[in-house]
């Protein structure tokens, strides 16, 4: 019984523990939004924005219940990290383009 928990424990710090030391460009593969347009830049950032927001209220729920924390961790946790890392690069490219995204890079949820 201790083992399964012990692996949960394990597994819910492996995003976070790889995003603290790399950084979120370990998320995204290095030059991806090079050729995209404004226009196209746009349409993803809005899709990753929707997608980031559905991963809160998901890992949100999920933390109500027992053990849902690790489980929301283990779940949704590696997903929502690449989002914000889509959405940073995404950014970056759009300053290196002079292009404008709509709204912020951020949700402005905090979800741990």
């Amino acid at each position: 019984m201790l083992a399964p928990a012990a692996l949960l424990a394990l597994l819910a710090g492996c995003g976070g523990t790889l995003n603290g030391q790399l950084g979120d460009s370990v998320w995204v593969t290095p030059g991806k939004y090079n050729y995209h347009s404004c226009l196209q830049m746009q349409a993803s950032d809005r899709g990753y924005a929707a997608r980031q927001t559905e991963l809160e209220e998901l890992m949100a729920r999920a933390a109500q219940g027992p053990g849902g924390q690790a489980i929301g961790q283990v779940v949704y946790r590696s997903e929502y990290q690449q989002m914000i890392g889509e959405r940073k690069a995404l950014a970056a490219a759009s300053v290196e383009k002079r292009c404008q995204i709509e709204g912020d890079s951020k949700s402005g949820r905090t979800v741990f």
